[in-house]
């Protein structure tokens, strides 16, 4: 009897639910399916910056170079080994320099300027005498300087010979001494006297003059010696710098006291312009409360080493305490606390 179904000989593999695996396996398709999803996923917004995003390259560092100079030719040899190796240590020398420097500077500006000033007084007259024929030289060509070296060398001429010079001059303008002599005139000089009362009154007034500008210089010596000897007891006038600035400012402050009338003595009205100038100057204040404590601190510390020397004589170190007395035994130890010894 044939069968109506034909069968094929499959190999048939147990189908199992998941429960149903074994441990190895279990661990096994969770790494097999863990490494696909690893592989199958895109790479994240974070990654992708991570991947493109390149480092960027670190710039190196350049030291400036520093110039190097030659000190300045007025310097001594404590400010050029200042200038050529400055620390905190010597930076006062350098601000002396730079102060001392900066003082004769505007000094010899100063000087040069009261000269310029003293030149045009002198030539001011001049100047203003001969720029008023300018123009009139100028149409035939001739300079003031030549105006002026002719005219100076006529009357120099006349000093040493007046009749040739004369005769010379009369001869340029195309002059004769006839010409002069049909137009001179008879001039009758009389002779003035003095009577004695107006020779006195004149010698009275020239003695008061001189006797007043001698008061005036007295006064002027009597003034520099005051304000020398009051400068020389403030610390901020050591310094030339600092006290060109100071007198700077004290000058209007001075001149405005003395016009009140108020102050009896020069050295009043130099003491107030000095404390209206420094108290209302952070800078002069500064300096001055940093000059005025040095003096005590050197004080201070002069009074606490001469305290423990004291201490040190006494007895014997510093803070030693009283010095002990050796007792041969306990009798005598208390015989001489008894007594007081």
């Amino acid at each position: 009897m044939e069968d109506k179904y034909e069968t094929e000989d499959t190999e048939v593999k147990p189908n199992r639910s998941i429960s149903e695996l074994s441990i190895r396996e279990k661990l096994s398709q969770q790494f097999n399916d863990g490494s696909k999803h690893e592989n199958d996923t895109e790479p994240t917004e974070a990654t992708e910056q991570e991947v493109t995003e390149e480092t960027p390259a670190t710039e190196p560092i350049t030291e400036i170079e520093k110039p190097q100079l030659v000190p300045p030719a007025d310097m001594n040899a404590v400010e050029k080994e200042a200038y050529l190796n400055p620390t905190p240590a010597n930076a006062h020398i350098l601000q002396s320099y730079l102060n001392r420097r900066a003082y004769e500077t505007r000094s010899d500006y100063g000087r040069k300027m009261q000269e310029v000033e003293q030149l045009k007084k002198q030539t001011a007259g001049l100047y203003e005498t001969i720029k008023q024929y300018e123009d009139y030289y100028a149409r035939d060509g001739i300079s003031l300087t030549d105006v002026t070296k002719k005219a100076i060398a006529w009357d120099k001429a006349m000093e040493t010979n007046p009749v040739a010079t004369a005769l010379d001059w009369l001869d340029a303008h195309v002059l004769s001494v006839n010409d002069l002599v049909g137009q001179q005139q008879p001039q009758t000089s009389q002779a003035e006297y003095l009577t004695r009362e107006q020779a006195e009154k004149i010698a009275e007034e020239r003695y008061n003059a001189l006797q007043q500008v001698q008061e005036k210089k007295n006064l002027e010596y009597y003034n520099q010696q005051v304000v020398n000897s009051w400068i020389a007891n403030k610390p901020l006038f050591r310094d030339p710098e600092t006290a060109s600035q100071l007198e700077t400012e004290m000058a209007p402050v001075v001149q405005a006291l003395n016009a009140t009338g108020r102050y009896s003595s020069p050295e009043q009205v130099l003491e107030t312009a000095y404390n209206y100038v420094v108290n209302g100057n952070p800078t002069f204040s500064s300096l001055n409360s940093k000059m005025a404590a040095g003096p005590v601190v050197q004080q201070q510390q002069a009074t606490v080493q001469k305290a423990k020397a004291a201490a040190k004589t006494i007895s014997g170190s510093a803070g030693s305490g009283t010095p002990r007395i050796q007792a041969q035994n306990l009798r005598d130890n208390l015989r001489r606390r008894f007594v007081g010894e």
